[in-house]
């Protein structure tokens, strides 16, 4: 997991988590076949939260001895983010 200091393998990481995350809120609250709209906007959504919750466990240094402990805390911010916005009004 030592790669995962590189810069771009870890805004690579970042951003598949995020789009994982906004994908799964997505399908279970919608069902599968949806406008590309939505898919757009999940995806989006799960990417930009994984990044303020990857940068919010970088600077309140979370990340002090583990590797993995920040891309941790950006796939739960994700999956909140996105079930949250998934669970509003309609």
């Amino acid at each position: 997991m030592e790669f995962l200091r590189h810069p771009l393998y870890s805004i690579l990481a970042v951003i598949i988590l995020g789009a994982l995350a906004g994908a799964l809120a997505h399908w279970t609250a919608r069902g599968w076949p949806r406008a590309i709209r939505g898919w757009a906007v999940a995806l989006l959504v799960g990417i930009g939260a994984a990044f303020l919750g990857f940068h919010a466990a970088m600077l309140s240094n979370v990340a002090t001895g583990v590797i993995v402990m920040p891309f941790a805390v950006a796939l739960v911010i994700s999956l909140m983010v996105s079930f949250a916005l998934r669970a509003g009004p309609r």
